[in-house]
């Protein structure tokens, strides 16, 4: 039997990481930026610290920031029209929704026979990797900046579907845990529930291997240590302490 364990290549982890951003996207010579948000980080002043940064050092980019929570079909496909419109070689995907938007919109751009999206459902046969991309999550999620799993909603059908594929993965990951001390306490909360809810599942399932088994039992752990004052923290307005 082969198992396979695929993550991006190269991950930033702790306080201030996103100043990486801008090094990384020079040392690999991309020359404008495709910023993928959406509305509420850039109404919170989110968005702007990574922006903030790319004006810091004169790199070009463009936003598109329609991304609702759980992206639809229609998101994807007006981003993929945005990302074509703006020139850029490389995308720069912030928050989780925003995420799940630009690993879509990236492959489809470079695979265009599946606009649909709904094709892109399960294992897509896609023959060309995305455009180098970077993800900065700005809370506890599904590890769609890690991994090979994003999801798109259907309208249409009421329904979520799994996309999967290794053409679709970001390159990078900036995990910032100043990010999340910026977001309201609810989305904390929300957020930092959904996150033990898939480590717990993933080390459940006979699925699982050994290595992911270390990262969920740990990310259950540390959760579990460390949810409730982070919420108390973000009530009171306070930056969350990094794990």
């Amino acid at each position: 039997m082969v198992n396979r364990f695929v993550l991006n290549t190269i991950s930033y982890h702790g306080s201030s990481a996103i100043k990486e951003i801008p090094g990384e996207i020079q040392h690999h010579g991309y020359t404008k930026e495709f910023v993928c948000s959406d509305p509420d980080l850039v109404k919170f002043g989110i968005t702007d610290k990574v922006t903030n940064l790319l004006d810091e050092a004169k790199i070009p980019w463009s936003l598109y920031s329609e991304t609702k929570p759980n992206p639809m079909i229609h998101n994807v496909q007006d981003s993929v029209v945005a990302f074509k419109k703006s020139g850029a070689d490389m995308i720069v995907a912030i928050g989780g929704s925003s995420m799940d938007t630009a690993r879509a919109t990236g492959v489809i751009a470079e695979n265009p026979e599946f606009f649909d999206v709904v094709s892109l459902e399960g294992v897509a046969p896609t023959k060309k990797h995305a455009p180098f991309a970077l993800a900065a999550p700005i809370t506890a999620d599904t590890e769609a900046e890690v991994t090979i799993n994003y999801v798109i909603a259907d309208p249409k059908e009421a329904r979520k579907f799994v996309c999967v594929g290794t053409n679709d993965i970001s390159e990078i990951t900036v995990v910032d845990p100043d990010m999340m001390a910026s977001v309201p306490a609810g989305l904390t909360a929300a957020t930092g529930m959904d996150a033990p809810t898939h480590a717990i599942e993933g080390y459940t399932t006979t699925a699982a291997l050994e290595p992911s088994d270390m990262f969920r039992y740990k990310a259950t752990e540390t959760i579990s240590h460390n949810l409730r004052d982070a919420y108390a923290e973000a009530k009171r307005g306070k930056p969350a302490q990094e794990p």
